[in-house]
């Protein structure tokens, strides 16, 4: 199996709701699809997100692809590709175009080669991997706010996260009230402050609700991402509530957090091999990890595969509708495919609704 072209669609999603917290506010999808065809007539198929701004026109996304990208991936074995092992480098490194779109069509291309569901290849067992409800409310009125609650609890998803980190604590205080009189309280709180604070802030924030009677399980990036120091002091501070933080780090910054001991749960997303390199590093120290937001829910392949993934997020959004079956959801797990490749094969009619070339 080697790969011998390429196809890109540009799209653009509309949200069902306004999806933000204390830094943004979005409400729509840019996205880019892109195929890998191989010589013997499979199909794999990778996905991009560009938040808060369109994407370029696809002419311009294909000539960039084959001007950085294509000389590296054409004629090449998928497995081969996908198992190779970047070295990092500081500096310049030069252009990288739909890395991550390549890197998830060529893990779908090898575990069909491989006839395997992509959890299997990655050496997992156990499809079913415990998920969590994330809201992103912070700019949703409380009935919406209480609907999207309602939802993930159909879905019999025991762990609700939460945006926080408003300029009045009354805020924050009144979302975590009415996940009590929603959900009740047999259920795991997870907060979202989206680096809103300084460490002391954090402190005096986490007391707060502490005082208000509301157990948190897990904070979720309550300070900016490279104050090591300010994360040892937090772990040092706010008692039994786990820091959850690393997603938007490197490999270098995520091995810098682990050597501070200021994170319980080491969020992962994005490439897979990264993930697993990062998991594998988290494991070291002792320290599990969790699946932020993946691109159609793919994470749920990575996080089937690893020993110690506590939850998974999931946020019910748009990009689902490209999908002719979408990742599964039941009794508050997700259940990865078992579908040889990563299982998600496009919806043509979707493609071509929400498709724009220009």
């Amino acid at each position: 199996m080697k790969i011998v072209d390429f196809e890109i669609h540009r799209c653009r999603i509309p949200l069902d709701r306004p999806i933000g917290d204390s830094q943004v506010i979005f409400t729509e999808h840019f996205m880019t699809v892109l195929e890998l065809k191989t010589d013997d007539g499979q199909t794999g198929v990778g996905f991009e997100l560009q938040q808060g701004m369109p994407i370029p026109a696809r002419s311009q996304l294909e000539e960039q692809y084959r001007y950085n990208g294509w000389s590296a991936v054409e004629g090449q074995s998928p497995l081969g590709m996908a198992m190779r092992i970047g070295r990092p480098r500081g500096g310049n490194v030069g252009a990288s175009v739909l890395g991550l779109a390549t890197e998830t069509a060529m893990w779908d291309l090898a575990a069909k080669q491989a006839d395997l569901p992509l959890y299997r290849l990655f050496g997992g067992t156990n499809p079913r991997v415990r998920a969590y409800g994330s809201t992103l409310d912070f700019h949703l009125d409380e009935t919406e706010f209480r609907s999207w609650m309602g939802h993930f609890t159909e879905m019999g998803m025991r762990g609700i996260k939460v945006k926080v980190g408003h300029p009045d604590i009354e805020w924050d205080l009144n979302r975590l009230s009415m996940v009590h009189d929603v959900l009740g309280e047999d259920v795991d709180v997870m907060i979202d402050a989206n680096e809103a604070w300084s460490p002391k802030e954090a402190i005096g924030r986490m007391k707060r609700y502490d005082d208000a009677g509301f157990e948190i399980f897990w904070i979720e990036d309550p300070i900016t991402r490279e104050d090591y120091p300010g994360y040892a002091m937090l772990a040092a501070e706010i008692g039994t509530a786990r820091i959850n933080t690393g997603e938007y780090l490197g490999f270098h910054g995520k091995r810098r957090l682990l050597e501070s001991g200021g994170v319980d749960v080491l969020n992962i997303h994005g490439q897979f091999q990264a993930s697993r390199a990062a998991a594998y590093l988290a494991g070291d120290y002792g320290v599990p990890v969790s699946l932020g937001n993946t691109l159609m829910e793919l994470g749920v392949h990575l996080a089937a595969s690893l020993p110690e993934c506590l939850y998974l997020e999931f946020s019910d959004l748009a990009w689902n509708r490209l999908a002719i079956e979408p990742v599964r959801f039941e009794d508050g797990h997700a259940i990865a495919p078992d579908r040889p490749g990563h299982g998600i094969t496009l919806d043509r009619d979707a493609l071509a609704e929400y498709s724009e070339p220009a």
